[in-house]
């Protein structure tokens, strides 16, 4: 009988195949990173992770966030072998191997890079937007530990894509908020699109830096199983003592293939009069590691998927909020200052309306940049603090988490200056492609208009007066 060790590298050299072989059904994409990760996405997906592949949008299972979104096709492989739930056309399926080949069709949800709104709900958010991904796992986990169930989040970041600052600002805001549930894996191949990354995203660097943000590291070889599994092994056992893991895997770009190894490969599918030849290479490595023989049956019969454990409990539904003048009055200095003023501040309203739509929806969660004594955000922390995150000066990591929360089924609305809005739109644009596909809404929101004033509307309400207003 095969080893579990023995099984996962089967494994990654099956999906490692499938993933060549719709890439060069394509015409494009990227075999090279996928198989960097084949030992890695065989012993998340099919050992490790907590998931229901005929239900992948599982409220309680585990999520697996690729912000290294390129290297999707290894996860678009092991989908179909495992016939995972999607979309096409809005219709549900299980996924074939035939499905798989049609990646990157113009009318195909099998993208070039993870995207939930055409249709396929195993992910959470568009990535592939380089350096957003980790951000997204860090609102997923926050959203876990509202919800009060044991879910794990794992992302999986390129070596080359750590440059990316939201990289860092993440890596700060899942240890500022204590989660122990997010696990990153750095998947350090050593090169990026046109060449070696620097000697600053090696691994050796990668790890002090994860260490001088607080987080445990554990560097492994990534084609490993043993190590793999060791590394995963650990996380509930930190997580007891507070503390946070993260897996620094040393791979191989084009593993099994060594004419697909070095510079001048990323983004280049296998030419068709090549293939056999590639594919001939994996079987050769299978041969070498003494899993040739191993058959799909055994696998599957050798490799089942533990099922998520629990479920978050349905909140109550949301109910009319309170109104304008009724939040006033439950604030006396506020009321004080409008029946003796006429005025209000809209900043002091957004306070008023935030905390009032957080009693009336347990839903609603609120993030903010390090504003919330002048936005009157601090009102809905003080009232609700399990769901009020403080991302501080990193309004990047801020939107991206936003679009996390609400991939689990949050109602976010993050505060921030007018100032920031330009460099948060472009993670607004993901957000849109995650809330579309999990019908969930979000609001960013910014206050501090320098002209404001508010005046009764004569029916019990106020009418507010302002040069600036909330956008979303």
């Amino acid at each position: 009988m095969a080893t579990l060790s023995q099984l996962i590298n089967a494994k990654a050299i099956a999906i490692g195949k499938l993933a060549v072989r719709a890439t060069t059904a394509a015409g494009s994409g990227h075999p090279t990173s996928a198989l960097s990760l084949a030992h890695l996405i065989a012993t998340l997906m099919y050992h490790t992770m907590r998931w229901r592949p005929e239900q992948p949008r599982d409220p309680g299972a585990d999520r697996l966030v690729l912000s290294e979104g390129h290297a999707v096709p290894i996860i678009y492989a092991a989908c179909a072998d495992l016939g995972a739930t999607f979309c096409p056309h809005g219709q549900a399926k299980r996924m074939t191997v035939d499905d798989l080949m049609t990646l990157r069709e113009i009318d195909s949800p099998i993208d070039g890079h993870p995207n939930p709104a055409l249709g396929f709900p195993f992910f959470d958010a568009a990535t592939g937007s380089l350096g957003q991904g980790l951000s997204v796992a860090g609102g997923l986990g926050c959203a876990a530990r509202i919800d009060g169930i044991d879910k794990v989040v794992y992302c999986i970041i390129g070596d080359g894509e750590s440059r990316e600052g939201q990289i860092w600002e993440a890596m700060d805001f899942i240890r500022d908020q204590r989660l122990s549930n997010v696990v990153p894996l750095f998947n350090c191949n050593e090169l990026g699109q046109s060449d070696f990354v620097s000697r600053q995203q090696d691994w050796t660097h990668l790890q002090r830096k994860a260490e001088a943000f607080g987080w445990t590291t554990v560097v492994i070889d990534g084609h490993d199983p043993e190590a793999i599994l060791a590394a995963f092994g650990r996380r509930a056992g930190l997580a007891k003592e507070g503390q946070a893991l993260v897996i620094i895997a040393r791979t191989v770009k084009g593993w099994g293939v060594p004419a697909l190894q070095g510079t001048g490969h990323h983004g280049t599918p296998v030419p068709k009069d090549q293939l056999d030849s590639v594919l001939g290479a994996l079987d050769q490595r299978a041969k070498e590691l003494g899993v040739a023989a191993i058959s799909q049956e055994e696998m599957a019969r050798g490799l089942p998927i533990a099922q998520p454990t629990a479920s978050p409990t349905v909140p109550p539904p949301a109910r009319p909020p309170a109104g304008f003048m009724a939040a006033v009055a439950g604030n006396t200095k506020v009321a004080k200052s409008v029946e003796e003023k006429k005025a209000l501040s809209p900043r002091r309203a957004y306070g008023l309306a935030l905390k009032a739509l957080g009693a009336a929806n347990p839903r609603i969660v609120a993030l903010d940049g390090d504003v919330k004594n002048s936005t009157y955000a601090e009102d809905f922390a003080q009232a609700y603090p399990e769901r009020y995150f403080e991302g501080r000066i990193a309004e990047q990591n801020m939107v991206s988490a936003g679009a996390g929360l609400a991939a689990a089924g949050k109602d976010p609305i993050c505060q921030h200056f007018r100032s920031l809005r330009g460099a948060c739109l472009r993670r607004d644009r993901n957000g849109d492609h995650q809330r579309t596909a999990h019908k969930a809404g979000w609001d960013s929101c910014r206050c501090h208009p320098r002209r404001r004033w508010a005046e009764p509307d004569g029916t019990g309400g106020c009418r507010i007066h302002a040069r600036a207003r909330p956008y979303g």
